[in-house]
């Protein structure tokens, strides 16, 4: 099945063991109108391959076979132009292939949105890379593949990826569901990868492939336990589903709390699939929390919070940043009233203002790409839309850098792209990028999230700013550095 941009969540999550490799073409040719081709792969075409709790294969070989052939239905973005970057190359430079940006993320399932949230940065990159002639006489591609949030299926679509990595320049994902499962194999296997998660395992990456440029997880609770203390709410409940990325917030919300004078009233955890959460609701509304700190997916929140609103009224809640996707909104506010929103508060990392070049140039391509994405409004300030829209951009302008388009030697030109330097020019976009190079400057990228600034392990520093619950977010304030600072300890 084809998961188009815009889909929603599913009422329970897809236990099938299916892994879709989707086609998403970006071109000046590409209509609105043109559908992506799907392929299905299943474990009996595996060839017995054995899955265990971490999703390792124990048959490599047929899922290689198996990885060539979902991958070939994957083209390149139409004709290839006169790369504005092209010229010698070491490694492979110059050429007329098609080249990929692999999304790699759920686009079915519980997590269905992380794909929107991929494609809505890598579409307007792609577009605008494309429309300067692309990187060194090649045209960018972004394709999609289904990990389903699940490592059982996400394990056998890394390997599809990676056997047929020749045209993969570069991974947008994996993200906290299947990342400790298959990161490893893009690892291996040498190709970029820019996380959608902010496991604490990550924060002393070692990896010289792995690039995070969204905050960990544990900020996120941190801000939470900040503006909770800078409201003077002092008895708080903790509800988080299980999951890597609410194994990191959560604790650090409470943790955090608790080192600002909190008290934790209620401390709860949502199993995913359940068919009621009255138990864990009751327990929430009989502890008398101020405030409440959640993190959970759209179908299990839904019933959640329908249960607990039939209890008592709903007291502020605080969720995470991916609470803001449509999906999640619309499931949430079909439960409860899109009124009950009103007091849910969500977290997310700063964003730049939108009087600046950077952000403007990635607004004007969100509107005009072929292939555009639903909800423009909810994703032009969403720092993963504009972490993966900079990600392209920084991986395109590297291997222009680099005259090569292989990983192995452009990854390394992707940190300078970041860094301010005496000498540098200051770019906002691809085509004035690739001008400056084949000029001989030296540039510092500076793109939709503003100046980028990464740790030795590859991972971005961000502030937190609190937002409305609703399919257009107003910002109402940034959580205190300070208090966020006393919270991490």
């Amino acid at each position: 099945m084809e998961v188009p941009l815009g889909h929603p969540y599913t009422s329970q999550h897809q236990s099938s063991s299916t892994a879709q490799v989707r086609e998403c073409r970006t071109g000046d040719s590409q209509s609105n109108s043109e559908k992506g081709k799907s392929v299905g792969v299943s474990q009996q075409d595996l060839g017995g391959a054995v899955l265990g709790k971490r999703g390792r294969v124990f048959a490599a070989v047929a899922s290689v076979a198996v990885g060539a052939l979902a991958l070939s239905a994957c083209g390149s973005s139409g004709q290839s132009t006169t790369a504005a970057g092209s010229g010698s190359s070491s490694g492979g430079g110059s050429g007329s292939g098609g080249l990929q940006i692999a999304n790699f993320v759920p686009f079915s399932g519980a997590d269905a949105s992380y794909g929107d949230l991929a494609l809505s940065g890598c579409y307007p990159a792609t577009y605008l890379i494309n429309k300067a002639g692309g990187v060194l006489g090649h045209q960018l591609t972004c394709t999609s593949s289904d990990t389903r949030g699940d490592p059982q299926d996400a394990v056998p679509a890394a390997n599809a990826l990676v056997a047929h990595s020749s045209s993969v320049v570069a991974v947008f994902g994996p993200s906290s569901d299947e990342a400790l499962s298959t990161e490893p194999l893009f690892q291996q296997a040498h190709i970029p990868s820019f996380l959608m998660t902010g496991d604490t395992q990550y924060d002393s990456n070692t990896d010289p492939y792995m690039w995070r440029l969204v905050p960990p997880d544990a900020a996120e609770g941190y801000a939470m336990a900040a503006w909770a203390e800078s409201k003077g709410f002092t008895r708080a409940a903790a509800v988080f589903a299980t999951g890597s990325q609410s194994q990191a917030d959560g604790p650090a919300a409470i943790s955090g709390f608790k080192k600002l004078g909190g008290q934790i009233v209620a401390n709860v955890q949502l199993t995913p699939g359940q068919p009621s959460y009255s138990t864990e609701a009751q327990k929430v509304a009989s502890s008398h929390p101020q405030v409440i700190f959640y993190d959970g997916s759209a179908p299990m929140s839904a019933t959640f919070f329908a249960e607990l609103k039939q209890l008592t009224n709903l007291p502020p809640t605080y969720v995470v940043e991916t609470e803001e996707e449509p999906a999640w909104i619309t499931a949430v506010s079909g439960a409860i009233g899109a009124s009950a929103l009103q007091s849910f508060t969500a977290f997310e990392a700063s964003t730049p203002s939108t009087s600046t070049a950077g952000w403007q140039t990635f607004n004007q391509a969100m509107h005009n790409a072929p292939k555009n994405v639903p909800s423009i409004n909810q994703y032009l300030k969403d720092p993963f839309t504009l972490s993966y829209y900079d990600a392209a951009n920084l991986v395109a302008l590297a291997m222009v850098e680099a005259h090569s388009i292989k990983p192995t030697v452009y990854n390394s030109d992707i940190m300078g792209l970041t860094e301010a330097g005496a000498g540098k020019t200051v770019v906002h976009d691809f085509a004035t990028g690739v001008k400056d190079l084949q000029a001989g400057q030296k540039i510092q990228y500076v793109g939709a999230l503003g100046q980028i600034s990464l740790d030795p392990h590859h991972n971005i520093a961000a502030d937190f700013n609190a937002l409305t619950e609703s399919s257009n977010p107003q910002v109402l304030g940034q959580a205190p550095t300070d208090l966020m600072v006393k919270a991490a300890g």
